[in-house]
């Protein structure tokens, strides 16, 4: 089986957290779409419940090999699992950076030239 990842949607709304271990309490549902015998259409949404306020979608598409079966819990214990590891991932992406500019002397809005250090938060 292959699967596919074709769209993803992220709403995050609210500040970063500080701390560096974060549970979440993930409510999450999979809907399936049969387009032929060997392609599974697949939505997932991820929704936090108490700590953050997050909604995340994944869009995408299940390939099963010839004389595959498709097996509608571990699809979804599979897909369930990949969506984790990208929300986790996006939500470090999108986390707020802070830099300290070391060059004082910016002559334009954009100097290549430029030095800083990224402030570790």
């Amino acid at each position: 089986m292959e699967v596919t990842v074709e769209k993803i949607a992220m709403i995050r709304n609210g500040s970063n957290f500080r701390n560096t271990s974060l549970n979440l309490d993930i409510d999450w549902a999979v809907e399936y779409t049969d387009t032929d015998q060997r392609d599974v259409k697949y939505n997932i949404i991820l929704k936090s419940k108490d700590c953050m306020n997050l909604n995340f979608k994944l869009e995408g598409l299940l390939h099963l090999d010839h004389f595959e079966e498709f097996a509608q819990q571990e699809c979804s214990q599979i897909i369930f699992h990949h969506a984790c590891d990208m929300l986790m991932n996006m939500i470090s992406l999108t986390r707020r950076s802070n830099y300290e500019l070391l060059n004082e002397e910016l002559t334009s809005a954009v100097d290549s030239n430029a030095t800083f250090k990224k402030l570790v938060m």
